[in-house]
């Protein structure tokens, strides 16, 4: 089948349109999206919706329902899967429908995959085809959790940052201040959304009591939510009961703390009168836990992608031990100049690979590898 280039972009894209519907839902497997085309029109769609479910090609052939036409075509946004895992590999579904042509948007990243379904495809007979480089380049981007998981064998760990103009974090320590616009904090709904752990120091859950939920559509959604509390000061007796420790999702709350019981005793009873559960690390002679122990808590829990929203503690903790994987850098035009203005790292240290800029509203965000 000979389409246009045009036509071929625009059916790329709504592979990449399909592949995002699943969005947050498919860890630790990629977003991918599927179609059939005959004649130029798509017959059937499909995209991977959760670990376990079929794949996007697997559900496109299967949502048309009959075999392909003679000269039908596969258009999927994510090389198909050539080995078997909790589904059979998706090159023996495509061979086996009689598809003519297969155009992909990109690679596997995995380097023991890439490149081996493609020649899998060709070696049945199958033409195969591979998007234009800049298509490539989103498409990939889009799994950018999944593809340092495979890469790496490590967990993504990402650090957000909201800042003024001048670089500060708060007005006032202790003090909750609203640094972006409306546009900005919807925005994190949609990042919070898709990373499987979210992080945040015990001194935000003090200051701000927040809920570390996915807020979108009127919706909530929890990823898992850990706090980074050595001496479990977020369960002193002059705060009241935090949301994260007695809300709906509590039971997807983790604290870290560290080992040592000393001075925490009541501390730790109420931790255990609201059922929280604690995962115990050694901390250093400050008291501190170091940063390196989220990741091995993350691979503990098999996830493989941690948002992290901590205060500036805790972020210059992560930036400067490298820590960090990919940073979100929000910036507000509003300028915090009081005498007691808390500061944030200095980002100008660390330069982003691969960034990405986007306007909201009155705000701006870099985001990017580090």
């Amino acid at each position: 089948m000979d389409l246009e280039p045009e036509n071929v972009r625009s059916l790329l894209e709504r592979s990449l349109e399909l592949a995002r519907q699943g969005w947050g839902k498919t860890h630790p497997n990629p977003m991918v999206g599927a179609l059939v085309v005959e004649g130029g029109e798509i017959v059937a769609e499909g995209f991977h919706s959760s670990a376990g479910c079929a794949h996007a090609e697997v559900e496109a052939l299967r949502n048309l329902g009959r075999k392909p036409r003679e000269g039908a075509a596969l258009f999927v946004s994510l090389e198909p899967c050539s080995t078997s895992g909790r589904t059979p590999p998706c090159t023996d579904a495509i061979i086996g429908s009689g598809i003519g042509t297969v155009i992909v948007g990109c690679e596997d990243p995995n380097p023991l995959h890439a490149g081996r379904g493609l020649d899998l495809l060709r070696a049945a007979g199958i033409r195969v085809e591979a998007a234009e480089d800049e298509f490539a380049r989103r498409a990939s981007r889009l799994n950018f959790i999944f593809n340092h998981k495979v890469t790496t064998g490590e967990a993504l760990v990402a650090l957000k940052i909201a800042e003024t103009s001048n670089g500060m974090v708060a007005e006032k320590q202790g003090v909750r201040s609203a640094v972006t616009g409306e546009d900005a904090l919807g925005d994190v709904m949609i990042w919070r959304r898709l990373f499987p752990a979210i992080c945040v120091g015990a001194g935000t859950v003090a200051c701000d009591d927040p809920s570390l939920t996915a807020r979108i559509e009127g919706l909530a959604w929890s990823p898992v939510r850990i706090v980074v509390d050595g001496s479990l000061s977020s369960f002193s007796e002059n705060l009241s009961r935090r949301r994260l420790y007695s809300d709906e999702f509590a039971d997807r709350t983790i604290v870290v703390t560290s080992r040592d019981e000393e001075g925490k005793e009541s501390r730790l009873k109420s931790a255990e009168e609201l059922g929280v559960r604690l995962w115990r690390t050694d901390a250093r002679k400050d008291g501190r836990i170091p940063p390196a122990s989220l990741r091995l808590l993350l691979r503990e829990l098999s996830l493989n992608g941690l948002y992290c929203e901590g205060g500036p503690q805790l972020a210059r903790s992560i930036l400067a031990e490298g820590e960090a994987d990919y940073l979100f850098r929000y910036r507000a035009p509003k300028v915090f100049d009081g005498p007691d203005a808390l500061p944030g790292p200095d980002l100008s240290r660390y330069p982003l690979k691969d960034a990405i800029e986007q306007t909201l509203g009155e705000d701006h965000l870099n985001h990017g590898f580090l």
